[in-house]
């Protein structure tokens, strides 16, 4: 006789009540204690053997279970405290309470401390399940997949199937499983075919919960994997732990998780390098005075003469850099975060009866890198600059989109994927020279020290923008827009050709087909180039020329066709084309997608036998390590033989 069964509900897996024996620790002076409430042991109940699963993942941890209640016999009007925690083993579920110091908690507490009160219980729902079917009914095996636990109680009498809270539940169960079990006595005897049948759907029922099981570990194993990469992307850039949890509980794919922290790697660049908790450059702990203290005069002149016994802090500050970096060097270290002190003449600050106490910490905005920064146009028109890097750098591109598909009834869409590619960023060192006057040096003015700076911040920048623009990538060198692959390209002719409003035009809508337009748009050319364009007219006969006189003319004197235009002569010309030697470029594009890597600090040495000495100068070199990458190359639009006539 083969008996028949019956599907569960979801009222009949709801409100579950288990009992354990209450263990805990000897400390009795402690409102805090341990125990387990759950395990894997199979319970009988009348629909068959229960068991809780174990798996990571199966027992719902939410915000509900981050403040359970601790009950007393079931009763939600007798609070006796708080689970503070859940957590498990292979096998077994643990409860750390804390008693409320209320009198019916301490009451509680005092009968657990003197052993009387031995019993816990727990009230949980099953959300989902597998049902392994067995050869007779009481066999049958569910296993609970997922499952909540509601609350917590000491009890004074284990919730089991015949006694405790719950009872009528229970006998309710029970009666039902007495029914339905009649009714299965009295049917008749079910023929061969159909006991084969029901073999095949029981085997096809287990080999279906262990492919629903497979399937399931295999969206946990995914998930494990998504987070592991998400704290290894955390730590390679620093990124706060805040966010890093943010990101984890937002549940986007690793590929979007990427992409957003670029983004915030991108609104770095308003911070100067070697801000705190940013890379190894220059977080060594000097407070916002003493990097203020910082005088480059001061340290050139005790580079120069070989005497640091004026210049110790700067001295200490480069010994700490060079401990920091595993690097040597014949000159010094430089943290580019420094900042300047304003001159305070007529006050001997030292002295706080003659003015020191009148004179605050009073810091110039910006540092040496902002002032680098503002220097390079690449970077004035809004280039992204990543700093605080170590070690090599990959960012993820999205070079693809996935492909959607109109479907008729009853059919599938063709799988397609998004695809990816990397943005590469790898230290490469830029040297800038420059050279002041040995007895400007002997100088302790505010103004030299800016002058100096300033001097070494061009040199830089000058560098910096030529290579953002056309580095070769060889040599050395990072590869610049002019010879990154993939990029639009609008041509003259054979022997180059004349810059005229339709080449314009034809740039703007090389970037616009490719979907790289974006609000702040820019052209960027050399003085010769905005001259010309200033005398074109359209075919109205109106100049295309605007000059922009609300903004900051320096670096940007005006816009052509709603763009505006910077200047800058790191822009080449005299290129050959053909026949033509003389050709011009012109760049348009969304510059924020020129990306500029920093790393470290700056390394300054002096050179007293340089050419400059036959005057009595002195040759600085700074030296600085960056990369340039784009992060999309349609995002650019280069003109290269562009004539002026």
């Amino acid at each position: 006789m083969t008996k028949k069964r019956t599907e569960l509900t979801a009222d009949q897996l709801r409100g579950q009540v288990r009992s354990a024996v209450f263990e805990r620790s000897d400390d009795q002076d402690s409102s805090v204690i341990r125990f387990p409430v759950a395990s894997d042991t199979p319970i009988q109940r009348w629909y068959g053997q229960e068991i809780l699963s174990h798996k990571p993942g199966a027992m719902v941890m939410g915000e509900r279970q981050k403040t359970l209640p601790l009950l007393f016999n079931h009763n939600r009007d007798k609070l006796l405290g708080v689970v503070e925690k859940l957590d498990q083993d292979k096998h077994r579920t643990y409860a750390t309470v804390r008693f409320s110091s209320s009198e019916e908690g301490q009451k509680a507490k005092a009968m657990v401390d003197e052993r009387v009160l031995v019993n816990c219980s727990f009230q949980y729902e099953i959300l989902d399940y597998d049902m392994v079917r067995g050869e007779d009914p009481d066999d049958d095996q569910l296993i609970a997949t997922s499952w909540e636990i509601y609350e917590v109680s000491l009890v004074t009498i284990p919730a089991d199937s015949n006694v405790g809270v719950y009872r009528d539940f229970e006998t309710n169960l029970k009666e039902n499983k007495m029914a339905i079990r009649g009714q299965e006595n009295s049917e008749n005897k079910v023929n061969d075919s159909e006991q084969q049948e029901r073999e095949n759907v029981r085997e096809a029922a287990i080999a279906e919960a262990r492919r629903v099981e497979v399937e399931r570990e295999k969206v946990r194993q995914d998930e494990r994997q998504r987070i592991e990469n998400i704290y290894s992307l955390c730590r390679q850039f620093n990124i706060e732990d805040s966010e890093r949890e943010n990101m984890i509980r937002s549940n986007e794919s690793i590929e979007n998780i990427r992409s957003h922290v670029l983004d915030l790697l991108g609104k770095r660049s308003v911070s100067p390098v070697g801000v705190a908790s940013r890379g190894i450059s220059e977080d060594i702990g000097l407070t916002a005075a003493e990097r203020s203290n910082f005088n480059l005069v001061r340290a050139l002149n005790a580079a120069l003469t070989g005497d640091w016994s004026k210049a110790g802090f700067e001295r200490e500050v480069s010994q700490t850099l060079a401990k920091r970096s595993g690097r040597e060097t014949t000159g010094f270290f430089m943290p580019s975060d420094v900042t300047m002190q304003r001159d305070t003449t007529g006050y001997f600050v030292g002295q706080p009866t003659q003015g020191g106490n009148l004179v605050a910490t009073d810091l110039r905005s910006g540092s040496f890198i902002d002032l680098l920064r503002a220097k390079a146009m690449v970077t004035r028109m809004g280039a992204t600059v990543i700093s605080g890097l170590v070690g090599n750098v990959e960012i993820p591109r999205q070079t693809g989109a996935s492909t959607t598909y109109w479907l008729a009834e009853n059919t599938a869409p063709t799988e397609s994927n998004a695809t990816f590619d990397k943005v590469s960023l790898k230290p490469k060192t830029i040297g800038a020279l420059s050279s002041v006057s040995r007895n400007l040096l002997l100088q302790s003015s505010m103004n030299v020290e800016a002058f100096v700076r300033n001097e070494l911040a061009v040199s830089l920048a000058l560098g910096i923008d030529l290579a953002a623009l056309c580095g070769t990538g060889t040599n050395n060198q990072p590869t610049g827009i002019a010879n990154m692959s993939g990029i639009c390209t609008v041509e003259g002719g054979t022997n180059g050709g004349s810059l005229t409003f339709d080449k314009l035009i034809d740039m703007e809508t090389q970037v616009a087909t490719a979907n790289a337009d974006v609000t702040n748009m820019y052209y960027l050319c050399n003085a010769a180039t905005i001259g010309f364009l200033k005398k074109i007219k359209n075919t109205s006969g109106d100049y295309i020329w605007k000059p922009i006189t609300e903004a900051v003319r320096n670096g940007f004197p005006g816009e052509v066709n709603g763009y505006a235009v910077g200047r800058s002569n790191q822009v080449r010309s005299g290129l050959e084309k053909g026949t033509s030697n003389n050709c011009h470029e012109i760049y348009f594009g969304n510059w924020a997608d020129l990306l500029i890597g920093e790393w470290g600090f700056l390394e300054i040495d002096v050179n007293r036998y340089g050419d400059a000495w036959k005057s009595g100068g002195v040759e600085i070199r700074a030296l600085q390590t960056i990369d340039i990458a784009v992060r999309h190359p349609k995002s650019f639009c280069l003109f290269s033989d562009a004539l002026l006539s």
